[in-house]
């Protein structure tokens, strides 16, 4: 599942997503959090599953994370994410967003970032050796799926268009108890 890495977060098997078209924190500014190099992320459901990744600054205070396993399919694919503080999140948790920006090349596909691109969004919490990940659930049944501006599509994939309705979600799940989609490790 060499593919868990490019997909940062963004839907993990069962998971399901919240995304949106286009960012919903626009300039508000990012959070810092993280330190740049290298790093191991690993699948909680299957540890043997481990991708090495680059996390490098990116501009406005957004964060890069390149697949830097050589010999896959992605490597050199990229998210650019950012980390945004939100009252009522515990201490070290952050809303994150993050949107694909492939590297581009004639014999595959590419997802080059833009302004409309899906943006995903989660939960991330600092650990004492990296971050932990957790990816929202979205049944056509869940709290969040039945607020006013998202909508449940294929897959468990909420679509959020205002950023008060996916707060208000982010801030519900992050009352629930954890449930980690990836780890992150610095190498």
């Amino acid at each position: 599942m060499r593919k868990a890495l490019a997909v940062l977060t963004l839907c993990v098997a069962t998971a399901g997503c919240w995304q949106s078209k286009g960012s919903l924190y626009g300039d508000a500014p990012a959070a810092e959090p993280l330190r740049t190099g290298k790093v191991f992320s690993s699948n909680p459901d299957d540890p043997k599953d481990v991708s090495r990744a680059v996390i490098t600054r990116d501009k406005n205070g957004a964060y890069r994370l390149t697949n830097a396993d050589k010999g896959t399919s992605d490597f050199g694919d990229a998210f650019v994410v950012r980390f945004f503080t939100l009252a009522g999140l515990p201490r070290g948790q952050f809303v994150f967003e993050a949107v694909a920006d492939d590297k581009c090349e004639k014999t595959k596909p590419c997802n080059r970032m833009t302004a409309a691109s899906e943006r995903y969004y989660g939960l991330m919490r600092l650990t004492r050796t990296g971050a932990e990940v957790s990816n929202p659930d979205c049944a056509r049944d869940s709290a969040a799926a039945r607020l006013p501006g998202v909508t449940v599509a294929d897959y468990a994939t909420c679509h959020f268009t205002s950023r008060a309705a996916l707060e208000t979600a982010l801030k519900a799940q992050a009352a629930q108890p954890w449930k980690t989609s990836l780890t992150y490790r610095y190498e």
